[in-house]
C-alpha cells in the first residue's frame, strides 16, 4: 500500500492510503489493517483519526455487458490525523 502525507496546518496531516491494483478484489480488512497499523503507530506520539474517506479509483470490466457489475480493483483511503 503506497501512502502520502500532506499538511494540513498547525497539529493537523492528511495521509492517502493507496492500495496496488492487483486486478482482483480490493480484500477491505488488509486494506484497513495497514491503516489501523499506522494509526497506532502514530498514537505514540499524540496523532489521533479525526476524519476518513474513501475513493474508489478502478473498477474491473463489466460482465457480459451488464453496467455496474464487477468490483473495484483499485481505491484510496484518505485519513485526517490531527495532534493534541
Amino acid at each position: 500500500m503506497d501512502q502520502n502525507e500532506f499538511s494540513a496546518g498547525p497539529n493537523q496531516t492528511i495521509v492517502v492510503y493507496t492500495a496496488a491494483d492487483t486486478g482482483g478484489e480490493i480484500d477491505p480488512n488488509a486494506l484497513f489493517a495497514g491503516i489501523a497499523a499506522d494509526a497506532e503507530r502514530r498514537a505514540q506520539s499524540g496523532w489521533r483519526i479525526v476524519s476518513t474517506a474513501a475513493v474508489p479509483l478502478r473498477h474491473a470490466a463489466a460482465f457480459m455487458g451488464r453496467e455496474g457489475s464487477g468490483y473495484e480493483t483499485k481505491d484510496a483511503v484518505a485519513v485526517v490525523y490531527a495532534n493534541a
